[in-house]
């Protein structure tokens, strides 16, 4: 695939140096235009097919659907119908063509404005647009797809109808919905990250997952190992410039695990964890978090604490790794759980683990999951919602379930595609400890930040803001 065809689209993209205009009244239609042809252009190009075939192409909304388009037409924002006017359709030969992993392609006009889900959110009139309509097998009969909000003109991309009810009304869930640019330009850097890829349909996608078209969900990238890494930094000299009394740092620091030590707990080779733990280093202290420690440095002692490393396994799964144990011995119930840590192979999952932080284990063979991902076992459960608010939440806002231990720091719905279960990603986990660090919301002593894991029922406080992972991907 030849990218020097593709459009330069850096001064389009919404990054933190480049955010979304505010000083708009509608629809940035001209950079979301932009976007979306790239999207298309992109796909195109992975399939193989000549660049010419496409720039050549002037299909758009209007052009292609002819009338039914324009008696659409005076029910959409102005800036709306100027992006439907400007933003590419694939030639009308190609029978099926995804726009990208979370969405088939803009909405015909008979399925563009959702009066039903208008009426069942008691909405204003023609304000839900479903500007993209899902992939197949995604999002199901109705309310799945990107969904552009007319009065508020946001989007956000819902996979199941069920997800609305933790997204609306925008007025309560505005950190849900995002400018169009915003949800485009974040397609984009998964690509650009190497999360999601694209190559021609009939060529298999690794470890025999499901491709989407040309579109392809993959383990994890390289780049996303380096910003994990970078994100662990950030928080280890954070800890370390508050210990009172510092030993000088190591020449040539060690790795936080040996190959040898993974080896000797059977973790597989070229797996996100493994090129973490060897790269990352170990710190000067011993907690990372209140009540956790780093993971044992010694191969015995580290394979002892590792309950579902020698599960057996097909050869596309990687399994889940204690990188972050308890201190004192603490162990979880994880009855009724036992699905979260299941290699699909091995059903006889321990009922008792020891607390602690997780890696994500995974079946390769599946896609929208994060081997980037973790899971936090506590050794306790949350209260619930309860009228003050005032309760444990995952990044959707929505509270974390009554005697869960297992969700604080999760997702829940994802705005930008993807269903409820995927894990958090570890570099937004260390991003969050860094800032209740740096904060100084916890505490750092001689051995590194202090407190017991209790001290992570401050969630269900005053100050569970402190506790939620801002929604992403």
């Amino acid at each position: 695939m030849d990218l020097a065809q593709l459009p330069d689209v850096s001064n389009w993209l919404v990054t933190a140096d480049n955010p979304a205009r505010h000083d708009i009244s509608g629809m940035d239609h001209e950079r979301c235009a932009a976007l979306h042809n790239y999207l298309l252009h992109y796909a195109w190009l992975a399939e193989g097919r000549p660049s010419a075939s496409l720039s050549n192409n002037t299909n758009t909304f209007f052009t292609v659907h002819g009338t039914a388009a324009e008696l659409v037409r005076t029910r959409l924002n102005v800036s709306l119908a100027t992006f439907l006017d400007t933003a590419k359709l694939p030639p009308e030969d190609v029978d099926w063509f995804p726009f990208f992993f979370w969405a088939g392609g803009l909405s015909d006009p008979a399925s563009l404005i959702d009066e039903g889900l208008t009426d069942l959110f008691d909405q204003p009139e023609d304000s839900l647009v479903c500007l993209y309509f899902p992939n197949v097998g995604q999002g199901g009969e109705s309310g799945g797809g990107v969904l552009y909000h007319q009065r508020h003109h946001r989007a956000a991309v819902f996979m199941h109808m069920d997800d609305l009810d933790f997204a609306l009304p925008v007025e309560a869930h505005r950190e849900l919905w995002h400018p169009l640019e915003t949800v485009l330009s974040n397609w984009i850097g998964l690509i650009h990250l190497g999360k999601v890829a694209a190559s021609p349909r009939d060529e298999p996608a690794l470890y025999d997952s499901e491709k989407i078209g040309p579109w392809e969900w993959r383990p994890y990238s390289e780049a996303q190992v380096t910003s994990c890494i970078s994100a662990w930094n950030r928080l280890c000299e954070a800890i370390e410039a508050r210990m009172p009394s510092q030993p000088p740092p190591a020449a040539d620091p060690e790795p936080l695990l040996t190959p040898a030590a993974l080896d000797g707990a059977s973790l597989p080779q070229d797996c996100f964890s493994r090129s973490f733990l060897t790269a990352a280093r170990r710190p000067l202290f011993d907690f990372v978090a209140p009540g956790l420690l780093l993971p044992p440095a010694d191969t015995s002692v580290f394979a002892a604490v590792q309950p579902f490393m020698k599960l057996s396994r097909g050869c596309h799964t990687i399994p889940s790794v204690c990188i972050f144990p308890a201190a004192g011995g603490e162990e979880v119930d994880i009855t009724g759980l036992s699905y979260l840590f299941s290699t699909g192979i091995d059903d006889s999952v321990p009922s008792r683990v020891p607390a602690g932080v997780y890696t994500e284990p995974v079946e390769r063979s599946n896609y929208d999951y994060a081997e980037e991902g973790f899971r936090m076992l506590l050794p306790y459960g949350f209260r619930g919602e309860w009228d003050d608010n005032l309760c444990a939440r995952k990044s959707d806002g929505s509270a974390i379930e009554k005697n869960n231990g297992t969700e604080l720091f999760q997702h829940g719905y994802k705005p930008f595609g993807g269903d409820y279960y995927r894990a958090q990603r570890l570099e937004r986990l260390f991003e969050c400890w860094f800032k209740l660090v740096d904060d100084g919301i916890w505490s750092v002593g001689p051995q590194g930040v202090e407190g017991t894991i209790d001290t992570f029922k401050e969630a269900d406080t005053e100050r569970w803001k402190d506790y939620l992972i801002p929604p992403t991907w």
